[in-house]
Parts: structure tokens; C-alpha cells; sequence
């Protein structure tokens, strides 16, 4: 059971005395846990999640108790440095061998509040010593960190990362140790507030040599980014530097700013390393007129706008007709009307729409992914935008499809003024030459059979009335045959506009809706999840 399960932590103003305020990083950290799931690398997911949460317990239990940890290698003096401070002899001390096997917390008084606290840290073994330290201090010496016991160095990892101030006890041995230096001091860089480092045994040094460790020590730590960490000398063999080190632990408690600072120094380190890994995505905006294009494309929608041109010139052909064309064209049509009727021709519509849809799913998916440029970025968070791209095209396919489908559905032809008097003028043109013709035919027929020949009434001298009436109207009716294709490719042309026009503006409003909205959506959040990210890793600078 963890030491969450086995803590209660106590609701806002029940059994606490102090109950921390809130800071701006506090939302940031919820905002970027919201946002983090699906745009972070899981792990990362995983370190916001937990650091909310252990946030939220440390935060429930207020800011009025301080707890300061004593953390060090073996004979740096940890336990008798307790001892110092609390002015008894609370603990074991050892000189070169290890004797803090498990922590022990000092307190002046074993209050409900900080039962619950030493509950949560999972600190069992709790010396109440009345008045030996000030209100609001609680002081834990851990085991050692360099233990050869891994049931100590985790214990004492484990505390270090969830106590509020933490005391690194060196001595002039062991303070340039390169495992210290590379690990327990090189991951509190971002901790320089509730970080002390304690030189300890100073009485072992000779004069000269104090301020010459001071300076090295000094020097290593502005190496360790620990420039601003407070240092003290001390000695607790003869209680050199107790006091100084005793006022400060004094002011962290009574200033109460040591719990917030701890963990919003928790949640800048998590939030820079996370940061990293999270893309600064293109705010430039996704152009929708070659998405359109691409949707035209995906959905066949040219075929629509054929079709509308052919449907359009169509009933044009058929409204211009002459009767004798109408005449000669019957058996066509009935024809073609008993083969719908046996089936002949249907059945590929399904398939065909099926097809659109996956052609229109792949292709608009592309084609956002191309615009936004995608192809030369890296990284695991940019699989937040992939998924909201791919995801958005699922569902813009069959509103496109749809869009298509609907404008399609809208093809009619738009009957004309001029069709029906220039069907009435070809008709007029074509009865010219048929009386004509029929009159030639006439004249040929008398002569055939030996009968008296007529002589037909002249135009000229050298034209008649019956090859005049034949001659003029088939150049009228070819002359108005060419008008009428002019005009029938004019009209043509203004469908094939109108029809592309229309099913841009549906389709714009399809894009606008179900590619470019949950693109920008997902930009915003990820530019959202940077900013709570930033917030969290300016928090421990904040005022």
C-alpha cells in the first residue's frame, strides 16, 4: 500500500492550520495534464499525472508545517547534526558506519496535522521532543544515500523528492565527491530555494583551510547550478554554526513559502524536460481553396459538373428539335427507354459511391498533411496532430460525399426563351425544303411517267421556285443548326460555372467545418499545452 493509500489527507481547513494559496502554475499544471494525453509521449503523460496529483495531496495539506530533511552520505554527521539542532539526544550518532537504517521526523508536537503529513511522507518512526524546535518544523534525518543497503539509498531518494526543504550534510571529505556532484546535487538545480547545503565538521579543518573549502565548495555548486543555495558551516561536535543554520530552518517555517516553492521547482523540472519534446506547431492558416480542390478531385465531383453542363445541353438538343427530327429520333428513344426498363445499365452506383468515399478519406488526409507541412518534422508529439488529421478527414468524407451528392441532386435544366422559337425556325426551315423537294420530286415523277410537264414558276432565269425553296431551306436550317451548338456550348459553359460554383461554397463550408476547425483546434491546443508548459517552468521564478 502506498503512502497515499495508507494517508487521509484532510480536505481545505479541516485539521490543518495553514492552507496554501493558490499560485497561477497551479491551473498551468492541470491545463497541460488536460491536454498533455494524446500529444505527449505517454511517460510524459504519465510525470504530469503523477506530478498533479502528489500537487494536490502536498497542497491539501497545507503550507503550516515545513518538513526539513537531513540527506548525506555515511559520517557526514546527519544524525548528530539532529541532535544539534533539536538540543537532545533524539537519534543514534555514528562516526564512520551508518546508524539511520529508516527516518526518524523530530517535532515539538505531534498534532493532528502533522500525523497527517508524516502519514503521507510514510514516515512512521516520529520523536516528539516539546520545544526543541519551532512551530511548524519538522526535521527528518534520513538514511544515507550512499548506503551499501538499497532499501536505504531508495528510502532516503524517495523522502528527498517529496520532503519540503532539503539539508545536504557534506563534510571536508566527502563534499567533492563526483557521485554527489553528478547526482543528488546535478537534479536540484531547479531547487535553489529549498535547497541548504551544511559543511559539517569544520572543527577538523584548521583555519586557513575553512574558507578555502567555502570557496571550492561555492565554486562547485555555481557548477551544479546551485549558485543561490544557502550555505552553512557548522560543526556539531562543538555546536559551531548550530544556531545560524537553526534561524534559518526558523524563517523557511515561519515564512511558509518553502511547500509552494518545492513544488512548483517540482513542476518546472517536469514541465522543461516535457517541453522539449513538445512542437511548436505552424500558426499560419490552413489555405481551404486547394482542400476544396483536393475534395473536388476526391469525390468526383468534375462528374457532377459534367454531368450538369451534359444534362443542361441536353434538354437544350431536345427542346430544339424539329418536329421531323423528333419524328426520326422515336424509335431511339423508345428503344433506349425499353432497355432501362430491363435493367440494362444500372447497378454500379454503390460501388462507385463506396469508392468515392474511401478515395476522398485518403486524399483529403494528404492533402492537409501536405499543407501543413508536415513531411520534414519529427518528433512523438506531432502524432497529436497526425491523429486530429486523420481523424478530421474520417468524418469530412462523407459530409463531402454528401456535398457532391447534393448538388447532384440539384440538376435540372434551365429552360430557355429561344429554345422553343428556334425549334420553330428550324421546323419552319426544314418544311421549306420539303416543299421544296416534294415539289422537285413532282415535276420528276410527271416527266417519268409521260405526262404533260408543268413548267414551274422561275426565281430567276436560272432558278426555280421548287430548287429556291429546297436550296434555302437547308442553308437556313444548317446556318441555324450552327447558331444553335454556339449557343447551346454558351449556355454550357455558364452551367458548368454555376454548377463548379456551387459546390465550392458547399464544400468550403464542409472543409471550413470538419478539416480546417479541428486542424486549428488541435494547433490551439498544442500552443495552449507550450503555454501551461511555460507557466509551470516559470513558476519557481514567480514572485
Amino acid at each position: 500500500m502506498s503512502a497515499s493509500d495508507r494517508a487521509a489527507p484532510a480536505l481545505p481547513g479541516e485539521g490543518v492550520d495553514h492552507i496554501a494559496p493558490a499560485a497561477p502554475w497551479h491551473a498551468a499544471l492541470d491545463t497541460a495534464v488536460e491536454l498533455a494525453a494524446g500529444r505527449c509521449p505517454d511517460e510524459d503523460v504519465d510525470r504530469l499525472r503523477e506530478l498533479r496529483d502528489h500537487v494536490r495531496e502536498r497542497l491539501e495539506l497545507g503550507d503550516g508545517i515545513t518538513v526539513a530533511a537531513l540527506a548525506g552520505g555515511t559520517g557526514v554527521g546527519k544524525s548528530a547534526l539532529a541532535n544539534r539542532l533539536a538540543g537532545a539526544e533524539v537519534v543514534v550518532e555514528g562516526v564512520r558506519r551508518p546508524t539511520t537504517d529508516h527516518p526518524v521526523a523530530i517535532t515539538s508536537s505531534l498534532d493532528a496535522p502533522t500525523r497527517r503529513l508524516l502519514d503521507w511522507l510514510a514516515i512512521d518512526d516520529r520523536r516528539e521532543v516539546p520545544g526543541a524546535l519551532p512551530d511548524g518544523l519538522v526535521l527528518v534525518d534520513l538514511p544515507d544515500h550512499d548506503s551499501v543497503a538499497e532499501l536505504h539509498r531508495t528510502t532516503s531518494q524517495r523522502l528527498a523528492a517529496r520532503v519540503d526543504v532539503l539539508v545536504v550534510v557534506v563534510d571536508p571529505v566527502k563534499y567533492a565527491r563526483a557521485d554527489l556532484h553528478e547526482g543528488a546535487l546535478a537534479s536540484l538545480r531547479a531547487h535553489t530555494e529549498v535547497v541548504t547545503v551544511v559543511l559539517n565538521r569544520c572543527d577538523e579543518l584548521e583555519a586557513d583551510d575553512v574558507g578555502r573549502l567555502r570557496e571550492d565548495l561555492a565554486g562547485r555548486l555555481e557548477a551544479d547550478g546551485l549558485g543561490a543555495a544557502v550555505v552553512h558551516l557548522t560543526s556539531a561536535a562543538t555546536g559551531e554554526g548550530i544556531p545560524a543554520l537553526a534561524d534559518h530552518l526558523a524563517d523557511l517555517a515561519r515564512e511558509h513559502q518553502a511547500v509552494v516553492a518545492r513544488l512548483a521547482a517540482d513542476a518546472a523540472v517536469v514541465a522543461e524536460d516535457v517541453l522539449t519534446r513538445t512542437p511548436t506547431l505552424p500558426v499560419t492558416p490552413v489555405a481551404v481553396p486547394p482542400l476544396v480542390e483536393a475534395a473536388i478531385d476526391a469525390a468526383d465531383g468534375h462528374r457532377v459538373v459534367a454531368a450538369a453542363e451534359l444534362e443542361q445541353r441536353a434538354a437544350a438538343r431536345q427542346a430544339t428539335r424539329s418536329p421531323l427530327a423528333r419524328l426520326v429520333l422515336a424509335p431511339v428513344k423508345f428503344a433506349a427507354r425499353f432497355g432501362r426498363g430491363l435493367g440494362f445499365g444500372a447497378g454500379a452506383a454503390d460501388t462507385s459511391d463506396r469508392q468515392a468515399t474511401a478515395r476522398t478519406h485518403e486524399t483529403l488526409a494528404r492533402r492537409l498533411a501536405d499543407e501543413v507541412d508536415l513531411a520534414s518534422t519529427v518528433g512523438h508529439s506531432y502524432a497529436g496532430l497526425d491523429r486530429a488529421v486523420e481523424q478530421a478527414a474520417g468524418q469530412a468524407a462523407p459530409q463531402v460525399v454528401a456535398a457532391v451528392g447534393s448538388v447532384a441532386d440539384e440538376i435540372t435544366a434551365e429552360r430557355r426563351r429561344w429554345w422553343s422559337a428556334m425549334a420553330g425556325a428550324r421546323g419552319l426551315a426544314e418544311a421549306t425544303a420539303v416543299v421544296g423537294f416534294a415539289w422537285l420530286v413532282l415535276l420528276r415523277a410527271i416527266a417519268w411517267l409521260g405526262l404533260p410537264e408543268p413548267t414551274p414558276p422561275q426565281l430567276t432565269d436560272q432558278l426555280s421556285w421548287p430548287a429556291a425553296l429546297l436550296l434555302a431551306g437547308l442553308a437556313v436550317r444548317v446556318l441555324l443548326g450552327l447558331v444553335t451548338r454556339a449557343l447551346l456550348r454558351v449556355a454550357g459553359r455558364r452551367v458548368r460555372s454555376r454548377t463548379t460554383r456551387r459546390l465550392r461554397e458547399r464544400l468550403t463550408q464542409v472543409v471550413t467545418d470538419h478539416l480546417v476547425a479541428p486542424y486549428d483546434t488541435e494547433v490551439a491546443a498544442t500552443s495552449a499545452l507550450r503555454a501551461a508548459l511555460a507557466t509551470l517552468v516559470s513558476g519557481r521564478r514567480a514572485p
